[in-house]
C-alpha cells in the first residue's frame, strides 16, 4: 500500500446486511476515510465503481467469459446501459438507494448478491465510507463461484475503494 492512499480495513458488518439478502452465506465490510465532507453514497457509489483500472476491466472481462459458459449474468464493469430497467451504477443494477445507502446487485441461478455503499459523516472535514457485499448462494454452482472469487473479490474491493476520487458535487 501506497501512502499516497489511505487505507480500506476490514470491518464487522452491519446488522442491516440481513435485511438486504436474508440467510446470507458470505458478508464482509470495508471502510475507509474519504477527506471530502458531505459526500452522498451515490457519488461515493459513483467515485468506486465507474472508472475501474484496466487490470480489473480485464479481470471482469475475463469472468464474463467464463461465466457466460455456464448462462450466468455477464456484468459490463464500470458502464451503465442507459435504456436498462432496472437502472444501473456501474453496470449493476440499482437495487436501493437513498442519501446514505447505495444498493446494487441482483439474482441470479447460482447466487444472490448486494453491494451497499454507505456514508456517513466522520467529523468536520471527513466521510466514512462503508462498502459491504453480502451473497446468498443457491447451489454447488454458486458456492463454488464463491470460493473461486473470493481472493479477487477481496483485492478489487480494497482497491477501488482506496483508489476512488471521492468529490462532492454540487447538488
Amino acid at each position: 500500500m501506497s501512502a499516497a492512499y489511505p487505507a480500506a480495513n476490514l470491518v464487522a458488518p452491519s446488522a442491516e446486511c440481513e435485511t438486504l439478502l436474508p440467510g446470507y452465506d458470505f458478508v464482509d465490510a470495508y471502510q475507509m476515510r474519504a477527506g471530502v465532507t458531505g459526500l452522498s453514497a451515490r457519488q461515493a457509489a459513483e467515485a468506486i465503481i465507474k472508472h475501474p483500472p484496466s487490470w480489473i476491466s480485464l479481470l471482469m472481462a475475463t469472468r464474463n467469459r467464463v461465466v457466460s459458459l455456464f448462462q450466468l449474468r455477464t456484468v459490463e464493469f464500470g458502464v451503465d446501459d442507459p435504456h436498462a430497467l432496472p437502472h444501473t451504477l456501474g453496470g449493476f443494477p440499482l437495487v436501493a438507494q437513498s442519501e446514505r445507502e447505495v444498493v446494487l446487485g441482483f439474482d441470479d441461478h447460482h447466487l444472490d448478491f448486494r453491494i451497499s455503499i454507505r456514508v456517513a459523516p466522520d467529523g468536520p472535514e471527513a466521510t466514512q465510507v462503508t462498502v459491504s457485499t453480502i451473497v446468498k448462494t443457491n447451489n454447488l454452482l454458486g458456492r463454488s463461484y464463491l470460493a473461486t472469487i473470493m481472493p479477487f473479490h477481496r483485492l478489487i474491493v480494497r482497491h477501488l475503494l482506496e483508489h476512488a476520487r471521492f468529490r462532492q458535487q454540487p447538488s
